[in-house]
């Protein structure tokens, strides 16, 4: 729709909207935390072998993370949220009248798009351990949360217990606390910057200031452009024929056959990633909809009870008319029925007056209380 709206306008139709760049970069930003909650829940299952996994869960994310942005930036000329949405990167200036990825602009974009967040990350980590958090940050440092804040003065009695005479060490520990103190004092103001730059690039890009969405792809000279038809067929031919030159000719060799399989599974297991996230949002979707919906509640709810057997007559008892319609007690036909917890059917006066007096049920002889009785109402 973004894309006939763009042609009706008379605008470039190859440039993405904003609306189209946030939502890879927001796609980019909810896999980590997803993977990491998925993670964490089977690790709960599964500690002796997901627990380490999980301690270094953005080192394992950026390593795997980079095998596929190479992957598909080596394939489809752009990221894995930018082939998911259509588009590719490109470069400002041609080498030669193409202007493709060259492996320069594949390892700077691979360094934005796994170096960069992974360094930040750590940094707003570090941050966060050296600030107290957010108690300590609004309320002071004496709300500091346990085994942040570090103190200055117990690394300085350290190196001030006499086993250092000529005050290398104490000048060391003087030097590390001076650089916390720098970078807890400007790490908030370099966060700033890093955020209002790209602000001001997303607000640039919106009012065609600049075909740059970013100050990154600035500096890489690297534009975002959709994908045409011409490049999708480009594409299918490249992946044909990558999937050719990977796997060797055959000659029998159970390595060969084996080196074919590996590099068969690992290009086809990364295409399929675009395959398989939609699926999982649409599962996902289907699991959120199944739990909040009233099928689910009734798949829950354990099914009723059978009815209790009927009591049988008592041999020393009243006995029942074959006529349905008619009180056991009086044997004419019932007024204002009503029924005893046996549950056999009466006139209401008879069967009130009968349990009043025996406390029993004049067909059954089981016990049976007043309360017990139940009028019965029928539309005749």
């Amino acid at each position: 729709m973004e894309f006939m709206s763009d042609m009706l306008s008379g605008a470039d139709s190859g440039k993405p909207s904003l609306f189209e760049i946030v939502a890879q970069h927001k796609m980019s930003d909810l896999i980590e935390p997803a993977l990491r909650h998925v993670t964490s829940v089977y690790a709960h299952r599964y500690p002796r072998h997901l627990v380490r996994i999980l301690n270094w869960h953005e080192e394992v994310y950026a390593a795997v993370m980079l095998v596929v942005e190479r992957h598909y930036l080596q394939a489809y000329g752009g990221s894995f949220a930018e082939h998911f949405y259509g588009t590719k990167r490109v470069r400002t200036r041609k080498i030669r009248g193409n202007n493709g990825l060259t492996r320069g602009d594949v390892w700077g974009s691979l360094a934005l798009l796994v170096g960069l967040p992974l360094v930040k990350s750590r940094l707003d980590q570090y941050y966060e351990k050296l600030s107290g958090g957010e108690a300590a940050r609004l309320l002071g440092s004496s709300f500091a949360q346990a085994g942040q804040n570090e103190d200055p003065s117990s690394e300085t009695a350290a190196a001030a217990d006499g086993s250092d005479p000529h005050g290398f060490r104490r000048r060391l520990m003087s030097w590390r606390l001076s650089l916390k103190r720098l970078f807890k004092l400007c790490y908030p103001h370099a966060n700033f910057m890093y955020h209002a730059a790209t602000a001001l690039y997303y607000v640039a890009y919106m009012f065609d200031r600049t075909d740059y969405n970013s100050p990154w792809l600035h500096m890489l000279g690297l534009q975002v452009r959709r994908l045409s038809a011409a490049d999708y067929r480009a594409m299918n031919e490249r992946s044909s024929s990558a999937t050719s030159d990977l796997a060797a000719p055959a000659n029998g060799s159970p390595i060969r056959f084996v080196r074919n399989m590996v590099a068969y599974l690992l290009t086809g297991g990364l295409d399929f990633l675009k395959v398989l996230l939609p699926l999982s949002i649409f599962f996902y979707r289907f699991l959120e909809w199944w739990h909040r919906s009233d099928f689910h509640k009734k798949a829950q709810m354990a099914p009723p009870p059978p009815p209790p057997m009927p009591l049988k007559p008592h041999p020393e008892g009243l006995s029942v008319p074959e006529d349905q319609t008619l009180c056991p007690i009086c044997k004419e036909p019932r007024t204002n029925p009503a029924a005893a917890p046996s549950g056999y059917v009466y006139c209401y006066p008879c069967i009130f007056n009968h349990i009043s007096d025996k406390h029993t049920c004049p067909v059954t002889l089981a016990v049976a209380h007043v309360d017990g009785i139940r009028k019965l109402y029928s539309d005749s």
